[in-house]
């Protein structure tokens, strides 16, 4: 899915003042435990009402102190866990992009611009779908997920989809692949519906024309292959584009 954010989902995305942050809050190890607390307190409650009648109130109430102060202390770990990964939501982007802080600032400003794209693999509109899409600015782009994979627009090299992934047992997959001059990391989504990544992909190529968009290409009569041969195709990058 494509679309254009209206400002009344980009103040949705930006409440907090950072929609890198807003987005870096979509996982981390604070909400399972939380979320396992909170399961503790519910199945303790409703084992003490059913067992109200059998054991009576005291023994109720002592059942449900049992689950409910460990899974409170679960909740409350969890909470402060949480709050702890997203203040460091810069230092994360930065590690993985390589980009500077003051450029995470320009990524916010660009983000509220007219022209911001949002994209995804699905069609969920939700907050949580909002946290987990990708986004293309003016000079920077953001790739779907719970990773902070964000890097300049103009550091792109590939961005495909194939239906001739080679998998670990030699067989072929339906795969979204994408990776940066620098090779440090690739962006590689498993089996994505086609529909939408063919779409993303035309996108990107629209943002950027010097992104290569196929798996398999031939550039002054050596052939290629985008995936398989990446190292190969980030030094062409470079050679054509001049880039260090």
């Amino acid at each position: 899915m494509v679309l254009e954010p209206d400002d009344r989902m980009k103040q949705k995305m930006t409440r907090n003042g950072s929609v890198l942050q807003y987005m870096y809050s979509v996982a981390g190890a604070g909400k399972g435990l939380a979320a396992m607390g909170g399961m503790l307190m519910g199945i303790g409650i409703l084992l003490s009402v059913a067992l109200f009648n059998v054991i009576g109130m005291e023994k109720a109430v002592l059942v449900a102190a049992a689950l409910l102060v460990p899974g409170l202390l679960l909740v409350a770990a969890g909470i402060s866990m949480q709050r702890k990964r997203e203040r460091g939501w810069a230092d994360a982007y930065t590690k993985l992009s390589g980009l500077e802080e003051r450029e995470l600032h320009q990524v916010e400003e660009e983000f509220r611009q007219p022209g911001t794209v949002l994209f995804s693999f699905d069609k969920g509109k939700d907050s949580n779908s909002l946290k987990k899409m990708g986004f293309i600015t003016a000079n920077y782009i953001k790739f779907p997920g719970v990773k902070p994979f964000l890097i300049r627009l103009d550091d792109l090299v590939a961005c495909f989809y194939t239906k001739k992934m080679l998998c670990r047992d030699g067989g072929y997959d339906r795969g979204f692949i994408a990776y940066p001059v620098a090779g440090e990391w690739s962006f590689v989504m498993d089996s994505p519906p086609e529909k939408a990544s063919l779409e993303i992909v035309k996108l990107v190529a629209k943002h950027n024309p010097k992104v290569i968009t196929d798996h398999f290409f031939a550039y002054e009569g050596k052939e290629y292959d985008a995936f398989g041969g990446m190292e190969e195709v980030i030094e062409l990058h470079k050679r054509v584009y001049g880039k260090r």
